[in-house]
C-alpha cells in the first residue's frame, strides 16, 4: 500500500466552508481536533507541525515572502483557502485585526469625546515600547497633569481662632 503524499493529506483533511461576507469564494476549513491552542490550523509535515494555513498557501502561490505573515481576509482562523490568504506585514495584519490595538487604532474620538482625527488635539509619543507611535489627546493630557496640582493650589480655607472661656478655678 503506498503512503499518500503531504498533499493528499492536507486536502483529505479540508472541508469546505460558509462564504464569508465581502469574499466570493467558500472557506476551506481544517478540523477542530488538528488546531493550536491560538485557533488556527496545524499540519504533520517531516516530523514536525507546520501553520496550516502556511502550507496550503505555498503549495499553491509560492512562498510568503520574508518578514511577511499570511492575514485571514475572511477573519477565520481555521480557513486554509488560498485565495483567503494575504502577505502582509505584521503591522497590517495586527490593525486588521479586531484586537485592542486595532480598535484603538480605529477610534475617531477619545473617552471624553475629543477629535482624534484634528492633529491639533493628538499628540503622538514614540516611547521605546511603541516604536510606531502612542496617540495621546492633548486636552485630556493637560487635564490628568492639572488633577495632582488642584489640591495644591486650592485656596486656603482661613480658620477663625477659637479661644475657650476661662474659668477661674
Amino acid at each position: 500500500m503506498a503512503r499518500s503524499t503531504p498533499a493528499e493529506r492536507f486536502a483529505a483533511k479540508t472541508t469546505p466552508g460558509p462564504i464569508p461576507a465581502g469574499m466570493t469564494t467558500p472557506c476551506r476549513l481544517w478540523p477542530e481536533n488538528s488546531l493550536d491552542r491560538d485557533g488556527y490550523g496545524r499540519f504533520w509535515l517531516d516530523g514536525r507541525y507546520v501553520p496550516a494555513h502556511r502550507y496550503g498557501y505555498e503549495q499553491t502561490r509560492g512562498p510568503v515572502g520574508d518578514g511577511l505573515e499570511l492575514d485571514h481576509l475572511c477573519s477565520v482562523r481555521r480557513c486554509v483557502a488560498d485565495d483567503h490568504l494575504e502577505p502582509v506585514d505584521h503591522r497590517t495584519n495586527v490593525l486588521r485585526s479586531t484586537g485592542p490595538s486595532a480598535v484603538n487604532a480605529r477610534r475617531k474620538r477619545c473617552v471624553n469625546g475629543h477629535d482624534l482625527t484634528d492633529p491639533a488635539v493628538v499628540h503622538i509619543s514614540y516611547p521605546p515600547s511603541h516604536p510606531n507611535g502612542m496617540r495621546k489627546c492633548r486636552a485630556c493630557a493637560r487635564d490628568r497633569a492639572r488633577r495632582p496640582r488642584e489640591q495644591q493650589l486650592a485656596p486656603v480655607a482661613h480658620l477663625t481662632a477659637h479661644h475657650p472661656e476661662r474659668t477661674a478655678a
